[in-house]
């Protein structure tokens, strides 16, 4: 039997957000196919929440309705938002801080409420009050953001985080392990992003990014077993808005030393690629919380670029993990 599920966003009027809970209305009305849900085979076989069991709510700074803050942010169209436009008019944000998911889980009649981390990148204060608010009412908690959450709080609870792993890093983390099991030896990895949203906005400053930058840089020596020459930086350019433009060029020596060289270019809505991933993870948290789970879920790993208890980095290793753990268990 399927459970209702309510999601608690930390930055709710962000842009992950209103694209996570636009998808969700949109996907509610079977006006979108369930695309780049990972989650979504099991929905039937493991019991996870269905769309209709979807509950929002969630606090931020803004005091914007979800569909003002839709338009704003500007990644999905007006006229795709028009059929959901009430339905999103009508959820405002909590006060920050404000202590209502006992309130929410109640009106709501909830069987599990997650609390998902979505503050902009350096909020490490806020992200730590929402991560002790998860524990308090005894909720499953995501860091999808690099900021410190005080995992050590989330003990009792499950946890999964940190900092999402949508475009480049996670091209890497596939590309990476395949070029090292076709015996190459890798010599350079430069990468580059242009994104011009709010995030791009934080990342792009050089104190600020810091965090992001690391997480996004040093899992390159994890998976090849050595550390070659790698760049990463990431470029605030505010013309791209949410759809977000990265390159890498790879230097590697082939067969008698002779080099190869390797261009990849991309582009994509980076909140696109995020709101699905979040799905994911409150459905699947949600699912290990039903079964007493407690502490943080390693198999959810593959959604994170510097995932808490370490590596592997490796996508394919960790997506076995992720089929391992799912076919272990049935709800």
């Amino acid at each position: 039997m399927n459970k209702k599920l309510g999601i608690c966003i930390a930055g709710l009027d962000g842009a992950v957000a209103s694209t996570m809970v636009a998808g969700t209305a949109l996907l509610r009305r079977g006006l979108t196919q369930p695309l780049a849900l990972l989650s979504e085979p099991f929905a039937k076989s493991h019991a996870l929440a269905r769309w209709n069991d979807i509950v929002f709510a969630g606090w931020d700074l803004r005091s914007e309705n979800l569909h003002a803050a839709a338009l704003r942010n500007a990644v999905v169209g007006p006229c795709k938002l028009k059929p959901v436009r009430r339905e999103l008019a009508a959820l405002k944000p909590w006060a920050v801080g404000a202590d209502r998911i006992a309130a929410f889980r109640r009106e709501h009649k909830l069987d599990t409420v997650v609390v998902l981390n979505l503050l902009p990148t350096g909020q490490h204060a806020a992200s730590k009050q929402y991560a002790r608010l998860a524990a308090k009412h005894g909720c499953p908690f995501v860091n999808f953001t690099p900021n410190d959450c005080g995992e050590r709080a989330l003990r009792d609870v499950p946890f999964a985080g940190r900092d999402g792993k949508t475009g480049q890093t996670w091209l890497k983390s596939v590309l990476a392990p395949a070029l090292r099991d076709r015996a190459f030896r890798i010599t350079g990895w430069y990468s580059t992003n242009l994104l011009g949203n709010e995030d791009g906005k934080i990342v792009g400053d050089p104190v600020l990014g810091a965090a992001k930058i690391r997480d996004k840089t040093k899992l390159l020596g994890e998976m090849l077993g050595y550390e070659p020459h790698h760049t990463v930086r990431i470029e605030y350019f505010p013309p791209r808005g949410d759809t977000k433009e990265s390159w890498d060029y790879i230097e590697a020596d082939g067969f008698l030393g002779l080099p190869i060289q390797f261009r990849i270019s991309a582009q994509y809505r980076d909140s696109i690629l995020a709101a699905p991933m979040c799905l994911d993870l409150c459905r699947f948290i949600a699912l290990a919380h039903r079964r007493g789970e407690t502490g943080n879920q390693k198999w959810l790993s593959l959604y994170f670029k510097a995932p808490y208890g370490g590596p592997p980095h490796d996508f394919f290793r960790q997506e076995q993990a992720l089929r391992e753990y799912l076919a272990a268990i049935r709800a």
